[in-house]
């Protein structure tokens, strides 16, 4: 059963995403605790699955993926599993939401271009439990932070 955090997660937590590359030594100086702690608490959120990987953060238009969208997808009554599993299948299906109103699916994806991003559309519209779909393009993403930037 996961723990909730307190301060002195939330403070190796700020630490790390400051200084994502330092050790756990450097962690612990920086953020004030001994080194044991801040290796005792790494492990542990990591046991409890609040930090869910180390990899790098990438930046989707550095990256070569200029083009951001959000399809609403309307789905077969009782195929959301189905439907789940084939769209983790297309690599850039970056995120899926089950959400309420009107649509039952909410993806992020991203693209080069917009022929690929046409090309990523058909596939996912071609899925049999796909009935209806939205695409709506981001423009400008103003504002992004991931979770651990609220500690």
């Amino acid at each position: 059963m996961a723990h909730p955090l307190d301060d002195t997660d939330r403070s190796i937590l700020r630490t790390l995403r400051r200084h994502p590359r330092a050790s756990i030594t450097e962690i612990a100086r920086r953020a004030g605790f001994a080194r044991g702690t801040v290796y005792g608490r790494l492990e542990r959120l990591e046991r409890d699955g609040v930090i869910t990987g180390w990899g790098p953060e990438l930046d989707t238009r550095a990256a070569g993926y200029d083009v951001l969208a959000f399809l609403w997808l309307q789905i077969a009554q009782g195929a959301h599993d189905e439907t789940i599993t084939a769209l983790a299948e297309i690599d850039e299906v970056l995120e899926i939401h089950t959400i309420t109103g009107d649509a039952d699916l909410l993806c992020k994806v991203v693209a080069q271009s917009n022929d690929h991003l046409h090309d990523i559309v058909l596939a996912v519209t071609a899925l049999p439990p796909v009935r209806h779909s939205q695409t709506q393009l981001a423009l400008h993403t103003s504002h992004r932070r991931g979770l651990v930037d609220l500690f």
